[in-house]
């Protein structure tokens, strides 16, 4: 097998190995290539922000059309599947979302922590969890860029403006995937890549502009579905829906005979244009307010059915996360995770995460943690074993995932339950959201069951759905001191005290403290909203993440990662582009330090 690695060819035979991840990715540039540009399969650079979506078109001259862009077509299906670790055009798989979340901001929301140092046939190694490897950091940017590559080019075809409804689909996606980068590193060159441009320069765009032009398209897409939904005869409904059943794989609709309107992917762009309301409530809160209003008016993600997500029935590839965690043995159970988790006994902790196996403490024999005693997750920010998969390395004995019900869990890209709290946190704020924050908050908890909806055992559903009952009770969170039991590190007090029971008497910081850490526990797996929260608001209240002096210089002990440094500037072309344009846009120092246009430092409220 031949693997390149920043320019050298290594030739490795793997006869008779057995490894804990797969070669094929774990060699920088396999994976991706965080500087890739545009492939010149259409050269042309089209109006990417326009929709005309009142356009008439004939059957024949929509046959005529389609057939020309249906390999671009599915091609697109690549970029929708990227948008969560899809790689080549494939549905998503364990490597390419480790490197899109699992090395960084899984770690940074401390739902995991990488058990060991080194990647033994990458030269990845990662002292801790705010280090930066420049081999792993990019991992977000180049999921990005995949969703670039298969999207750019259809969207820029001159015939796919005469099937308005596609267009706006596959900018919907496009613009999912651009807000959840910028919001991993901040300005990159959005527009730019967006209409297909060939040559450097590149310029980057500053947060705000990529936040005030996808809104914009939001717009832009939902008039063009609510036209579709009103004007469109039912022979071009019939396929454009077919197209959209074969393109997306997004949905359950996927798999239960396909689209039958616009509804839900409507509700999805109006659900991101929600979810970004609450990112700049800060920055801007009367435009956030606005955002938010119409959103909900215009209608969002308000049922199961109408989740965005990736189910395996319809993709045919299990949940990446449980090869990545129990197969290769990459990531643990946090002990931030495990901290939330203990304080409302929520059953998450019986069925999601697996009891120990022996962990070996440093403080003698009598203190080790014989294997199957309890749910234990590993301290942010520690300082981890070298070795992957090894028994002498305590902390591959931390928690895994439990096989049976994660490895068919969707892989969500919005779930009704963050869509509830949502709304419930945009009600305490005093805007309308259609119902109170208490309806709202209280949906969100018991939608926060993470299984596949359409094959959930039935037996569990009706446990989890029990829990929740005497869950929702809870007027104070139970107390809890974590102990590592490696040794290595002093014990931690948890710091979470609110409970889990609304009170309309509470203050607006406590419910909003109540909202968050609620849906930080709905959200797993999707750390990167849950670090954008974190960032926004200070909730939960996570232990504090260790060794913050392993970062590049910008931390201090009690501080929080604000950002991904700009990806790919080892390349001189990728540096020039981000001196040129790319530092004045972020406004600040390239650091892990440096706060996003919508994280300012200032009150809640």
């Amino acid at each position: 097998m031949k693997l390149k690695n920043i320019g050298t060819v290594l030739v490795l035979s793997v006869a008779g190995l057995t490894l804990n991840s797969c070669l094929d990715f774990d060699v920088t540039g396999a994976e991706f290539n965080q500087t890739t540009q545009n492939e010149k399969k259409v050269v042309r650079q089209g109006k990417v922000d326009s929709i005309d979506y009142r356009v008439s078109i004939t059957k024949e001259k929509f046959d005529d059309i389609y057939g020309k862009i249906e390999t671009n077509l599915k091609i697109a299906l690549g970029g929708v599947y990227a948008t969560r670790g899809g790689k080549k055009g494939d549905p998503p798989v364990a490597h390419q979302y480790q490197y899109l979340s699992t090395f960084y901001q899984d770690a940074f929301a401390q739902y995991g922590v990488i058990p060991h140092v080194n990647y033994p046939y990458s030269g990845i190694n990662i002292v801790s969890s705010s280090a930066i490897d420049l081999k792993a950091y990019g991992g977000a940017y180049g999921s990005y860029q995949e969703a670039t590559k298969a999207l750019v080019p259809l969207l820029n075809m001159e015939e796919i403006d005469s099937l308005p409804e596609l267009k706006a689909t596959y900018l919907l996606f496009l613009d999912f995937a651009s807000i959840e980068c910028a919001d991993n590193y901040g300005p990159m060159p959005y527009q730019d890549l967006k209409t297909n441009k060939q040559e450097r320069p590149f310029t980057y765009d500053d947060v705000e502009t990529i936040y005030s032009t996808v809104e914009a398209n939001l717009d832009s897409i939902v008039k063009c579905y609510d036209y579709y939904q009103a004007n469109r005869p039912q022979w071009y409904k019939e396929k454009i829906q077919r197209a959209l059943t074969d393109y997306t794989k997004c949905n359950v609709s996927a798999d239960r005979g396909g689209f039958k309107d616009m509804d839900i992917l409507k509700r999805f762009a109006n659900s991101l244009k929600l979810r970004m309301a609450m990112h700049i409530v800060k920055v801007n809160p009367s435009k956030a307010k606005q955002w938010a209003e119409e959103a909900v008016a215009s209608g969002v993600i308000e049922t199961e059915e109408q989740e965005v997500c990736f189910l395996t029935a319809s993709t045919g590839k299990n949940n990446p996360l449980v090869e990545l965690w129990n197969t290769w043995n990459d990531m643990r159970m946090g002990a931030g995770f495990e901290q939330v988790l203990r304080a409302y006994n929520h059953p998450f902790l019986e069925t999601l995460f697996e009891k120990n196996d022996f962990i070996r403490s440093s403080k003698g024999e009598d203190k080790n943690l014989n294997a199957g005693e309890k749910v234990c997750g590993i301290l942010a920010g520690a300082h981890v074993g070298q070795e992957q998969g090894s028994t002498s390395n305590p902390y591959n004995g931390f928690s895994k995932l439990i096989n049976r019900t994660m490895n068919n869990a969707p892989l969500y890209l919005m779930k009704l339950s963050e869509v509830c709290f949502l709304r419930a946190e945009g009600a305490v704020r005093g805007w309308n959201m259609g119902g109170s924050a208490q309806q709202f908050y209280e949906q969100g908890i018991r939608e926060g069951n993470f299984m596949d909806r359409q094959s959930q055992r039935r037996p569990y559903k009706g446990k989890y759905e029990a829990a929740m009952d005497a869950y929702l009770k809870m007027e104070k969170a139970l107390p809890f001191t974590y102990v590592d039991p490696t040794g290595n590190d002093a014990d931690r007090v948890s710091e979470i005290t609110v409970g889990v029971k609304w009170n309309e008497g509470d203050s607006q910081e406590t419910k909003l403290e109540k909202i968050i850490t609620q849906k930080y526990i709905a959200g797993f797996p999707n750390s990167l909203e849950a670090w954008v929260d974190l960032r926004r608001t200070g909730y939960p209240r996570l232990f504090k993440m260790l060794n913050m002096q392993d970062g590049d210089g910008s931390l201090k002990e009690g501080d929080i990662v604000r950002r991904l440094p700009f990806p790919g500037t080892s390349d001189p072309a990728t540096l020039k582009d981000v001196e040129a344009t790319g530092l004045k846009a972020l406004g600040g120092a390239d650091k892990e330090g440096t706060r996003l246009w919508w994280d300012v430092e200032k009150p809640n409220f």
